[in-house]
């Protein structure tokens, strides 16, 4: 859930999402997309162009990604959910 001070702004489309990683490339998959690419910063802009009818439709939204829990190993597992889910807003702002 996410909070907001003023309840005039438009609520924000959420898309779930899995992220991963193959020892080489970080993988997104969800809502009929699968990228993959070496650096974050690259798999955000990728995940931006393949995102770009529902952002000019929504104006804005949210990808929450979840990560897979193979990716870590198990005694790391207990803290995943603070340090390895990302959420994002697209249209990207930087």
């Amino acid at each position: 859930m996410f909070f907001r001070k003023s309840s005039k702004l438009k609520d924000v489309s959420t898309v779930e999402m899995m992220l991963d990683h193959d020892g080489q490339n970080w993988i997104v998959t969800g809502d009929g997309v699968r990228l993959a690419a070496q650096e974050l910063d690259d798999l955000d802009r990728e995940l931006e162009k393949a995102l770009k009818p529902q952002i000019e439709k929504d104006g804005r939204i949210n990808v929450f990604m979840s990560s897979n829990n193979e990716m870590i190993p198990e005694w790391m597992r207990p803290f995943m959910n603070h340090y390895f889910n990302r959420c994002l807003e697209l249209p990207l702002r930087y």
